[in-house]
């Protein structure tokens, strides 16, 4: 494989709120693109590891109430490459594109309801790092900002939040060999002023730290190559469960059909664990959204919001069926675990914190579930879709 070396120089600056901030996400292609955020300094210098000539992109300035960032978007990348950072000071860090075909292991970590408590949320970071996964999806109650619990926080006080989440994900989601660890988001209900924070008015704080192919438009599909695809949805903050969002579920399925593997992410869980299986959400999903994931050939779907950990037994039309979709989660990467209810659906269930690690290849999808101290508590593995019958 030809691999090139780009060394990118961020001028960051340690200002009173936070440490430096730098992440990593896409909004295109993950496989050619790369979009970098970071603290201070408008530009950013690049040369590929041949050549002899910097190159300077201007990054959009963000300013979000007393914080400055920047953010630049890198196009016509390798594919699967490896690349360099050299941050200010001569930090280095390495990033790697997605590769473009399903020729490797590919390993996404996924997890919900983060920036709780932060030392269970590094804790957790770090333990997540050193898996070393190709990308991170968060699935909703990220910063933790909104609700009743926060509703008399100054705006300034939740912008710190939010910089200290990030603060928190520069500095331990990094490999050991100082590869940073893109994260991917969607949202959960205190992640915004539910029924109030319209994505297309100003000073929503979720979506001015978060880019997404469309502006202002939470869910969307992340595919890798034709074989895989991630389907990163809204569970009712910003857009409603039914109508135009479920209609572009439905559209994208059917295009994406041939894919190997579809697997949703998104916050409130069809499937609760804790909370009660009648909530208006979960309703919702099994409403609209359900009947598309059996008909179109998801295996497995990937749910937050409970904060357990969970498994259930395949569903298939409301019932057990081991040719059903598995519901995994349950939502609980940094905060104070909570015990779970028994219901009829849940094959396993356990009041701890954890996360998924999604190994996938051509042949199989493993999802590996993993408690706060490193330890396997779970495992379910799933052979790629049939074709569908439309």
């Amino acid at each position: 494989m030809f691999c090139r070396c780009l060394f990118v120089s961020l001028i960051l600056f340690i200002s009173p709120v936070c440490a430096a901030i730098h992440y990593l996400t896409w909004k295109g292609d993950p496989a050619r693109t790369m979009t970098i955020t970071w603290q201070e300094g408008p530009s950013l210098d690049y040369k590929l590891f041949s050549e002899e000539r910097w190159y300077r992109v201007e990054g959009q300035k963000i300013s979000i109430g007393h914080l400055t960032l920047y953010r630049a978007e890198l196009t016509g990348l390798e594919p699967d490459t490896s690349y360099m950072l050299r941050l200010s000071g001569g930090e280095e860090y390495q990033f790697r594109t997605l590769p473009e075909k399903l020729d490797r292991p590919l390993k996404v970590a996924i997890g919900g309801d983060a920036y709780y408590n932060p030392e269970t949320n590094e804790q957790m970071n770090k333990e997540v790092a050193s898996r070393e996964p190709d990308f991170v999806i968060m699935a909703g109650d990220i910063a933790y900002t909104e609700g009743i619990k926060y509703a008399l926080r100054p705006r300034s006080w939740k912008i710190d939040r939010w910089a200290q989440f990030f603060e928190a994900w520069s500095r331990d989601m990094v490999t050991k060999e100082g590869r940073l660890i893109p994260i991917v988001a969607t949202l959960g209900n205190h992640d915004i002023r539910e029924g109030l924070d319209s994505p297309f008015r100003e000073q929503v704080l979720f979506y001015q730290f978060f880019v997404f192919p469309v502006t202002g438009v939470p869910y969307q599909v992340l595919k890798i190559g034709q074989e895989v695809c991630f389907y990163l949805l809204d569970s009712g903050h910003s857009f409603p469960i039914g109508g135009a969002q479920t209609e572009w579920l439905e559209k994208n399925l059917k295009e994406n059909c041939g894919a190997l593997f579809h697997i949703p992410v998104y916050h409130i869980a069809a499937y609760p664990s804790e909370t009660s299986f009648t909530h208006r959400g979960a309703k919702d999903i099994r409403k609209f959204w359900v009947p598309l994931f059996e008909k179109y050939g998801v295996k497995v779907t990937m749910e937050h919001d409970n904060h357990t950990f969970k498994r259930t037994y395949p569903i298939k039309e409301g019932k057990i069926d081991p040719e059903g979709i598995y519901y995994l989660g349950d939502g609980a990467w940094g905060v104070t675990p909570l015990k779970p209810q028994r219901h009829w659906y849940l094959a396993k269930a356990a009041q701890c914190n954890c996360y998924w690690l999604v190994t996938i290849t051509p042949s199989q999808c493993q999802f590996q579930a993993f408690n706060l101290q490193g330890q396997l508590i779970d495992e379910v593995e799933v052979i790629p879709q049939k074709q569908p019958t439309l």
